[in-house]
C-alpha cells in the first residue's frame, strides 16, 4: 500500500492528483471513496479539495481594485429600492345592486347616493313597456318627523326632476331637528309617482344647541326638575308630541 502511494507521487504531480479529485467529485463521488480508489488518506484528498476550492473562488473574483480606481460593492437585493406597481382604479359609475343611502350634512342639508340594478331597471321597463331611458326621473322627499310612516302618510312632501345619468344628490333648505325619507322614482301616466328605491329614514340635527327642550334635560340633570318634560310624550303605547 506504501509503495502505490510512493510510486503516486512520482509519477503524478499535485495538479493532475487535484484534477482527478475533480473529475470524481463532478461524478458525484464522496471524498471517502475518491481516498480509496487514489489509494490516499481522507485527510490529503480533503485537503487537496479544500485548496482548490479556495483557488476556484479566488479566480472567479473580479479585481476589486485597479490603478487610481476602485469598484463599488453593488447593492445587495435588500438595498435595491424597487418602485411599486402602479395601479390605476377608476369608481364605477355605480354597482349592479339597489341602495339609496342619505347621510346628514348639516341641520338643513342631505346628502344621497342611489344605485339601480339591471334587474331592478328591466322590472320597470316591464311594468311601464318603454325603455329606462324613456321614463323622467324623480326624487321624492318625504317629512316623517314622529310618525310611522307607510309611503303615504308624511306631514308634507316635495319632489324633485333629476338629470338623466344622475346616481346622488345634495339636498338642501331642509329644517334642522326633522326626520326624512327619500325615494327615487317615475311618473306613471297618470301623473302619479311611481317609487322604485326607498331610502333609510334620516334625521337632521338640531340648529341651535341650547333649545328649549335641551334647557329642559339640563334642569333635570341639575335637580331642579322631578323628571325630564319629555317624559310627558310618552304613553303606554306609543309616542305622541305635544308641542314641537
Amino acid at each position: 500500500m506504501v509503495e502505490v502511494a510512493g510510486d503516486w507521487r512520482q509519477k503524478t504531480g499535485v495538479k493532475k492528483m487535484i484534477n482527478e479529485i475533480v473529475k470524481m467529485k463532478e461524478k458525484g463521488l464522496t471524498l471517502q471513496q475518491i481516498a480509496d480508489r487514489m489509494n490516499l488518506s481522507i485527510g490529503k484528498v480533503q485537503y487537496r479539495w479544500n485548496k482548490y476550492r479556495q483557488e476556484a473562488g479566488k479566480a472567479s473574483e473580479p479585481n476589486s481594485k485597479k490603478e487610481g480606481n476602485v469598484q463599488e460593492k453593488p447593492a445587495e437585493p435588500s438595498e435595491m429600492i424597487v418602485d411599486p406597481p402602479k395601479i390605476h382604479w377608476v369608481m364605477p359609475y355605480e354597482f349592479d345592486e339597489d341602495t339609496l343611502f342619505a347621510m346628514v350634512q348639516s341641520p338643513t342639508s342631505i346628502f344621497v347616493y342611489w344605485s339601480i340594478s339591471a334587474m331592478k331597471r328591466q322590472m320597470v321597463e316591464h311594468h311601464f313597456r318603454t325603455s329606462w331611458n324613456n321614463l323622467p326621473k324623480k326624487m321624492k322627499i318625504y317629512d316623517v318627523t314622529d310618525i310611522i310612516f307607510q309611503g303615504h302618510n308624511s306631514h308634507r312632501s316635495f319632489e324633485i326632476d333629476l338629470p338623466e345619468m344622475t346616481n346622488n344628490w345634495f339636498l338642501q333648505h331642509l329644517e334642522p331637528d326633522r326626520t326624512y325619507v327619500v325615494d327615487i322614482g317615475t311618473k306613471t301616466f297618470d301623473g302619479s309617482f311611481f317609487t322604485v328605491l326607498r331610502s333609510n329614514p334620516i334625521e337632521t340635527p338640531r340648529d341651535v344647541a341650547n333649545d328649549h327642550r335641551t334647557q329642559n334635560v339640563l334642569n333635570w340633570k341639575n335637580g331642579n326638575a322631578y323628571e325630564p318634560e319629555w317624559m310627558e310624550n310618552f304613553s303606554s303605547y306609543s309616542y305622541y308630541q305635544k308641542i314641537r
